[in-house]
């Protein structure tokens, strides 16, 4: 098995990715540092952060060996995607398809997440070699159905369920066929951040990993 499909079942094993995107470094850090020891296995620090690459190259040295896999978010271009793989992120995710970040993530063996919103766009990001494709924003385009309907006839390509997502919605969006989705205010709410309450992270954090097991204990997810 290749790096990119062990990374690719990595995600879809664990369904949930935690969001970071705050305008504070040190608010972004102690909330990377919550999702990790919360018991979160894929954790995404998008590049409008402030130190998004320091936070990332942070958490690798501190969680990688425990197992985290570490994603670069909002990811435009190469040399964001070289930026990202020197810091040590080896998932590559982009609201958007760039054939550039594709084909860099191809080169080094990362895996790519790339954006579509539309069927023509998910087809172009699977067929360009994106590894996974995220629906974004899955709930502005209408959400589980959305992905149910759009599923019928691409069901060979996976898909994401981008933000926002709430805790409520992660089984809606599983029966529908995503094997993985983002959250981030769901279980970060900006007050709960900005106030520093990361216990009330961790809370959430227990909640969505708890929905995830109920539905494995009951059924495997859909894995492509």
């Amino acid at each position: 098995m290749s790096r990119r499909d062990e990374l690719f079942q990595h995600v879809a094993r664990n369904v949930i990715v935690g969001v970071v995107r705050e305008d504070d470094a040190e608010a972004a850090w102690g909330l990377a540092k919550t999702f990790a020891e919360s018991g979160l296995r894929a954790i995404e620090i998008t590049l409008t952060t402030p130190d998004a690459f320091e936070i990332i190259a942070r958490l690798v040295r501190r969680y990688g060996e425990a197992g985290v896999v570490v994603a670069a978010g909002t990811v435009r271009g190469s040399n964001a995607a070289a930026e990202s793989r020197r810091a040590g992120a080896q998932i590559l995710v982009s609201p958007h398809t760039d054939l550039g970040v594709i084909d860099y993530a191809a080169e080094h063996d990362l895996m790519c997440v790339a954006g579509a919103a539309t069927a023509s766009e998910i087809i172009h990001a699977w067929e360009a070699g994106a590894n996974l494709i995220k629906i974004y924003p899955a709930g502005l385009l209408g959400g589980p159905d959305f992905i149910r309907t759009i599923r019928q006839p691409i069901r060979d390509v996976p898909m994401l369920a981008g933000g926002p997502v709430a805790i409520e919605q992660i089984e809606p969006y599983l029966e529908a066929g995503a094997v993985a989705m983002n959250l981030a205010g769901a279980l970060a709410p900006p007050e709960v951040v900005r106030t520093g309450a990361w216990d009330q992270v961790t809370r959430r954090v227990a909640m969505a990993v708890s929905v995830v097991q109920s539905r494995r204990a009951h059924a495997e997810p859909v894995i492509h």
